[in-house]
């Protein structure tokens, strides 16, 4: 079964509300009215888990490893889709807050907003805020003996205005996640599995979605092997889905190989660019029933920054070790 037809005109409306508004203009001020704060203010171990969390690599491309940020840290994550340029007729550019609850326990939620691209034109060659997204993550630790640690979690995203239905389909959806790892006798290789399902629902205030569009709940299981020694790493990975619609279920697989650079702090500060950067390439291969196999080459960039580093860093600060 091939993706939904994609109607003519999709007329877009956002409305915020004055108190929304106001709630989401403090947010985005509290990183410059906290700035006023010094330095001494927060205690050297403080100082140091702040700069763990910003150092330790979180995930690649759509895999997450397990783990949560420290108590009262928080981590601004920035992840454009260049893949983009040559697919579709928009452009993403995830935006995404992370916060440390308490030990353990972690918040997280973002925005998907989406600009025309400027190389395809089409029906979604327009520009809209795409998809909110709310979740959290616990950290539970080892799983009798099989993985070395397992974070579970819950995340819902629901659609902001009329997006691109290949963005996401008219509903919400409600993920329970499990992510876990567990180092292999190989040096610097880590076997991770994430699980996940996927559930299609009402989105509430905006209706039913028409009958045209199916409810497509998903079910995933995604091993894959990681192997990083240093800056640079390399991944196996192969994902098998299961989509399960009101009148058929069918399969989908999808392979990658690829590598990671993580950049060290140091090079990216000597190049005057703020914050932590990843970069991620890889081949993927997706197979999926009623719509067939698809090949090619796909790039990520991520750009994370702490709250140390938006409130303290200036020309000049110490470079870190890492």
């Amino acid at each position: 079964m091939g993706r939904p037809a994609i109607p003519m005109t999709l007329p877009f409306r956002l409305s915020v509300r004055p108190r929304l508004f106001a709630a989401l203009v403090g947010l985005v001020a509290l990183p410059a009215s906290l700035g006023a704060a010094t330095e001494n203010a927060l205690p050297a171990p403080v100082i140091t888990s702040m700069r763990e969390d910003l150092l330790r690599m979180n995930e690649f491309f759509d895999t997450t490893l397990p783990g949560t940020l420290k108590r009262y840290n928080i981590v601004l994550e920035f992840t454009p889709k260049f893949v983009d340029f040559r697919d579709h007729e928009y452009i993403r550019f995830p935006i995404e807050i992370r916060y440390g609850v308490r030990e353990h326990w972690e918040l997280y939620g973002g925005l998907t907003p989406f600009i025309p691209n400027p190389f395809n034109s089409g029906n979604d060659h327009r520009w809209g805020p795409g998809f909110a997204l709310l979740g959290f993550r616990h950290d539970v630790g080892s799983f009798f003996g099989l993985y070395d640690q397992v974070t579970i979690g819950l995340e819902t995203r629901a659609p902001l205005g009329q997006p691109p239905l290949f963005l996401i389909d008219r509903y919400s959806h409600i993920r329970p996640f499990i992510a876990a790892a567990r180092k292999l006798p190989w040096p610097n290789t880590t076997f991770l599995t994430s699980y996940s399902y996927d559930r299609a629902v009402d989105t509430p205030g905006r209706g039913t979605p028409p009958a045209k569009l199916p409810r497509v709940h998903i079910l995933e299981i995604a091993p894959s092997l990681l192997y990083k020694p240093g800056e640079f790493g390399g991944f196996a990975e192969y994902t098998y889905r299961h989509f399960q619609e009101e009148v058929q279920n069918r399969l989908g697989h999808e392979y990658k190989v690829g590598s990671v650079w993580d950049v060290p702090l140091v090079r990216s500060q000597a190049w005057r660019l703020p914050g932590k950067w990843q970069v991620e390439l890889a081949y993927k291969i997706t197979d999926e029933q009623g719509v067939g196999r698809s090949r090619g080459i796909a790039m990520s960039v991520r750009w994370r920054t702490s709250l140390r580093e938006m409130l303290y860093y200036k020309p000049g600060y110490p470079i870190p070790s890492k």
